[in-house]
């Protein structure tokens, strides 16, 4: 009895799965990260990115701190952690919360890496951040 070329059982059939499959895998590898950004505002989502001291013809004077820090936070953005390089002078790093506060840190002087981490209490949560100029 001969084999059918389409259907159920097919010589078509067998070639077609690993093939499929395949073409699942290598869509998800493009489709998961879509999903993942379109994903809710109650979602585990975090931000990263880094502030650094003003640059210009000021940024040298000695009334001005050099510095750089990274921060991190995560949803429900209550809690930032910030990792602060000062090279000169000194700074304050900050949050604003939605209960009005603003959280501040100890003074950050120049030369050293410093760890912060930022707390808005209560339930409030995070609404800006900075760094002051304490030079």
């Amino acid at each position: 009895m001969r084999r059918p070329l389409i259907g159920a059982g097919s010589l078509v059939s067998k070639a077609m799965k690993p093939v499929l499959m395949l073409a699942f895998a290598f869509a998800a590898l493009f489709v998961a990260p879509a999903v993942a950004s379109a994903a809710p505002a109650g979602a585990a989502q975090t931000v990263s990115e880094r502030i650094a001291s003003p640059q210009g013809s000021n940024a040298t004077d000695s009334l001005n701190a050099v510095y750089t820090c990274n921060y991190f936070s995560r949803a429900p953005f209550q809690v930032v952690d910030f990792a602060c390089r000062v090279t000169s002078g000194a700074i304050q790093v900050y949050i604003d919360c939605t209960d009005g506060r603003r959280v501040l840190s100890n003074a950050l002087p120049a030369v050293g890496t410093y760890n912060v981490r930022l707390v808005c209490a209560g339930g409030s949560r995070l609404t800006s951040l900075g760094a002051l100029n304490l030079a």
